[in-house]
């Protein structure tokens, strides 16, 4: 209600006020104060100071930093589908909306996802959907997706009894760019080159300057809610909206170049160092900060192989972890097709560009391409000044080649040769590739001794701090155990590579260990944990572009002599069933199985079991509730108490367990 003070102009209107509010436990209610901020902090603190019990809710861009206060931020609307029961704010106020605008205005179910794509792209900002779906009258939602380039132009035309700049998404934020200070305002420009989330560095490195003026400047911005910023990771990320708003600042005062260049500079920094610095501890950070800056480091690359071919090059190659050992094979090698098509260039940028591109097409099985790529560097390598380094790589990743085609007689070779130029060059960190694969060919060749090249691999990682390389010679180990029939000291050293590789987040080493325990389970006794093992891993192997088939007719081998035991111990029908179950399982899930050897003990009630019947099934919690005539909160409740019983973290591990104890039912 409005405080009744009219009648009282001789009165000091404080005074006035104090005594309205003073009289009961009143909630003062205080909009929009980040136009008058001093103004109304030292309001309120003199109404607290006078009326103790008073409790003051005040909306603003920025906090009104007094005492007592408790800050909560309002994210944009929902845009997601995430939430137990798939509910999207974003999407129910552009129908209703859109419904007020033109009454006759109908959403229908084959129109939702075009929906939420306009939402998420409006970044679930109120004020931008309803201005959107005003235009529903005119423009079918497809065509309005289509010119959200020209946003600030194109969502105007709010209510005429709304303030002026409550009618144009530009007038909003031209608001918000007015309440800056000049120097927040640069740094906003500055900060609208990066394409997704970003950290302190990153922000210094493209605003310039004082550092401490570039930390004060982005303090203002996330203040005034024009910078979220996300604690736990210490990252930074503009809405889209408030991103695109930036570059045409930046445009307009012909920074933008230099904002790229900046960008550029830095993430090829970035980059170089995780190459240089790979071999030791730290690398699980390091493979992290990379896939953060994923955007980033694609906008890079766009900015690089549009203005410096060599800068494009050595991006490339800098990043061969972050597209090897982070799983973007397929987005790895459609760079290499960009940057490797560029003319010029200095040879040796060029040679090792070549030389990852070979690695990534043999990870995903393109051996005729792996070959002309190392012939090509081959080439351009025996017309430079000769180069130990570049030699143990082109040895290396023939060697690769070789074992891949199925030759690991030839691989041998190659391997023994790329180990010796790393020794010999007192590099042992780059030995540990060729060591580990070493070993692979050793025990498809059932030759004596096969363990020792990983066995000495392992010493150097353990001398290293090394991580990636020590999961993938245990792995190796644990082939050379299965191999010779050692099952038991296959499982232990799979298990351990495993632990070794868990939070690194490897998938092709996920998947190589994932099958090697599914090939020895399968050899004891097959079971349903085997078949769900496996479908784990063909799951992930698809996401990266890549199969087991990929490392030679020895490993296919191993893995088809696999699906015949089960298929034969479980039937066709089954074994399908329970590969498709652990296809839904996400990476960090199959591992976290594979490691768990003991059956969970259900122990749970026939109304739960009910209910993870029903999960098994794909319903949602309203669906299990309306179908079994419970509450939602009861069946949220049920949730987690299978989650607790079943020791899970998901719905697709219930799912999965349902789907074995079903089988396993029907079997005994």
């Amino acid at each position: 209600r409005a405080l009744p003070i009219s009648g009282q102009a001789a009165r000091d209107p404080l005074e006035a006020i104090t005594h309205e509010l003073g009289r009961t436990p009143t909630i003062l209610v205080l909009d929009n104060c980040e136009h008058l901020i001093d103004a109304a902090a030292g309001f309120v603190d003199e109404l607290l100071n006078a009326i103790p019990g008073l409790t003051v809710l005040a909306t603003s861009r920025r906090p009104l930093e007094l005492e007592g206060e408790r800050v909560f931020a309002v994210p944009p609307l929902s845009t997601s589908a995430d939430g137990p029961e798939g509910l999207v704010d974003a999407v129910a106020l552009l129908e209703a909306r859109a419904r007020a605008a033109d009454s006759t205005f109908v959403l229908t179910p084959g129109q939702h996802d075009l929906a939420m794509e306009l939402c998420q792209a409006l970044d679930g900002l109120p004020l931008a959907i309803e201005l959107a779906a005003t235009l529903l009258r005119t423009l079918s939602l497809d065509d309005l997706v289509q010119r959200l380039s020209s946003r600030f132009t194109l969502l105007h035309g709010g209510p005429r009894n709304a303030v002026a700049r409550q009618r144009t998404l530009r007038a909003l934020v031209d608001w918000s760019y007015e309440l800056c200070t000049d120097r927040a305002r640069e740094v906003w420009s500055a900060l609208s080159v990066f394409a997704g989330s970003f950290d302190l560095a990153a922000a210094i490195a493209v605003a310039e300057g004082d550092e401490q003026e570039v930390v004060d400047a982005l303090d203002e911005l996330v203040l005034q809610s024009i910078v979220e910023a996300d604690r736990e990771n210490g990252r930074f990320r503009m809405l889209e909206t408030i991103r695109r708003y930036g570059r045409e600042r930046a445009e307009e005062s012909g920074q933008a170049p230099l904002l790229s260049r900046r960008h550029l500079a830095h993430f090829q920094q970035r980059a170089a160092e995780s190459r240089v610095g790979w071999y030791g501890p730290g690398q699980v950070a390091r493979l992290a900060t990379l896939r953060a800056d994923r955007a980033e480091l694609q906008a890079a690359l766009a900015t690089a192989t549009a203005t410096d071919v060599d800068a494009s090059l050595r991006l490339f190659s800098d990043l061969r972890y972050h597209w090897a050992v982070g799983g973007f094979l397929p987005e790895g090698r459609s760079w290499a097709t960009r940057a490797l098509a560029l003319p010029g260039g200095v040879a040796a940028d060029r040679i090792a560009a070549l030389i990852v591109a070979a690695w990534l097409a043999l990870l995903q099985g393109d051996l005729g391409d792996a070959a002309r790529l190392l012939d090509d560097a081959t080439t351009l390598a025996e017309a430079e000044p000769p180069d130990a380094h570049t030699q143990l790589e082109l040895h290396r990743w023939r060697g690769t080649h070789a074992l891949f085609s199925g030759n690991p007689s030839r691989a041998r070779l190659e391997f023994e040769s790329s180990i010796a130029l790393a020794h010999a060059r007192s590099d042992p960190g780059e030995a540990l590739l060729a060591q580990f694969q070493l070993t692979t060919a050793l025990a498809h060749l059932r030759a004596p001794r096969a363990a020792e090249a990983a066995t000495a691999a392992l010493a150097t990682t353990e001398s290293l701090g090394e991580m990636w390389m020590r999961s993938h010679a245990l792995w190796s180990l644990a082939l050379a155990a299965f191999v010779d029939g050692q099952l038991d000291a296959a499982e232990a050293r799979a298990m351990e590579a495993i632990s070794a590789d868990r939070g690194f987040d490897d998938p092709v080493g996920s998947c190589l260990m994932l099958e090697v325990l599914s090939w020895i389970n399968a050899e004891r006794a097959p079971t349903e944990r085997s078949a769900i093992l496996l479908g784990a891993a063909d799951a992930q192997w698809r996401r990266i572009g890549s199969s087991i088939t990929v490392h030679g007719p020895q490993m296919s081998a191993h893995h088809d002599r696999c699906v015949a035991l089960l298929r034969d111990r479980l039937g066709a029908r089954g074994y399908e069933r329970l590969t498709a179950a652990g296809a839904q399982l996400d990476p960090a899930e199959a591992i976290t199985l594979a490691l768990d050897t003991a059956p969970p003990s259900s122990g749970l009630s026939a109304r739960e079991r009910e209910v993870a019947m029903q999960i098994h099934q794909g319903r949602r919690n309203r669906e299990i509730a309306e179908d079994l005539v419970l509450s939602v909160r009861t069946v949220d409740t049920h949730v987690q108490r299978i989650l607790v019983k079943l020791g899970f973290s998901s719905r697709a591990q219930i799912a999965v367990w349902y789907e074995a104890s079903m089988l396993d039912s029907a079997t005994t």
